[in-house]
Parts: structure tokens; C-alpha cells; sequence
């Protein structure tokens, strides 16, 4: 059996890591928006520092071709398009409400990938952000294209959370360690 599971039929994801995805095209059109689950790499140790060999939930996705920002590695998602699955980096094509998850890699505007939903993950956080631990604090998308922002224990949050801090991977990066929870939204 498998180590990973699927919230619905399987995806079929080119080169097979939801992280790498990178595609002008998609083989199956009707599997834009599904969310799965995912162990990477399969068959592995699990790692409490980067997420690796743990379970995290992805969404295919297609990109907004005007984004501002091109997404890169913890690039914080919003949705341009929430009913046809477009995400971008610009905060302000629908407002900091419309979060929608995390990128993973480089993607070429306009083309279709995968956002984490759930699990640990790398999120970049803006320049004021990373003077705590991160630690059980909320994380929600900032002003900032494409950054999120920390929100101490016993502060309301503003904005609908990421997730919960971590801890810090890498402070002099803004590199936050986040444990994602982004609702399903449909």
C-alpha cells in the first residue's frame, strides 16, 4: 500500500513531486482545485525541522499571469480567482482574506502547480516579523506581496491564519517553520 493518500482520485502530477510543478498545460483539466495528501519524499524518516517525510495536503492550482511577484520557495498564495482556482502573489487583487497557501517553487506566471495547505512548511516572512521564535504564534499573509506576518500569542488575528509558528528555520532570511492549516474553501 502507499504511504500517501488522496482526498478524492489520484492526481496525476508530471515528475510526480507537487513541489516542482511547473506547467503551461494540465493532462487532466478536471483536476484543477482538487486537494491531496502527500508524503515528501515517500518512504521516508520524518524530519520535526523541515517537514520532510511528513503528510501534507496540496492544491492544484493555476497561477495569475499578472502577478507582480513570480512565486519562489515559501511564497505566501492568495486566490485572484477563488471558483476557478487562480492564485497569486499580489496581495491586492482580492485583499489579504483570500489566502489560499503556500508555494514551493518557482512558477512561471500563468502556469499550473501545487500550493501547500496543510503540514509543515517553509513561509517567508516580512523584515519586522522574525524578532520572536514564532512559536505557537499565528501566521497570517501580510501587506506584503507574497510574505506573511507573525501575530503574537494573545493578539486577535486580523486576517484569516496560515497556520501556527513553528519556530524560526532561518532568521536572518525571515524563514518561519509553519504548521499550515489553510481552510478548504469551495
Amino acid at each position: 500500500m502507499s504511504p500517501n493518500s488522496w482526498f478524492s482520485q489520484p492526481v496525476f502530477l508530471p515528475g510526480g513531486d507537487p513541489e516542482a510543478m511547473n506547467e503551461a498545460t494540465l493532462a487532466y483539466p478536471g483536476q484543477l482545485g482538487i486537494r491531496f495528501a502527500y508524503i515528501d519524499p515517500p518512504r521516508s524518516v520524518p524530519s520535526g525541522t523541515t517537514g520532510e517525510g511528513t503528510a501534507k495536503a496540496y492544491k492544484l492550482v493555476k497561477t495569475d499571469s499578472t502577478m507582480a511577484t513570480a512565486p519562489y520557495d515559501g511564497a505566501v498564495a492568495w486566490f485572484s480567482d477563488q471558483a476557478n482556482h487562480v492564485v497569486t502573489t499580489t496581495v491586492a487583487t482580492l485583499g489579504r482574506g483570500r489566502i489560499a497557501g503556500v508555494f514551493h517553487n518557482v512558477v512561471t506566471p500563468g502556469y499550473y502547480t501545487c500550493i501547500q495547505v496543510k503540514g509543515l512548511s517553509k513561509v517567508k516572512l516580512t523584515d519586522a516579523s522574525a524578532n520572536s521564535t514564532g512559536v505557537g504564534e499565528f501566521i497570517t499573509g501580510s501587506a506584503t506581496n507574497a510574505k506573511a506576518v507573525l501575530v503574537a500569542a494573545g493578539t486577535a488575528a486580523d486576517y484569516p491564519a496560515l497556520g501556527r509558528g513553528a519556530g524560526m528555520l532561518n532568521i536572518p532570511a525571515r524563514e518561519a517553520l509553519v504548521d499550515l492549516d489553510v481552510p478548504e474553501v469551495l
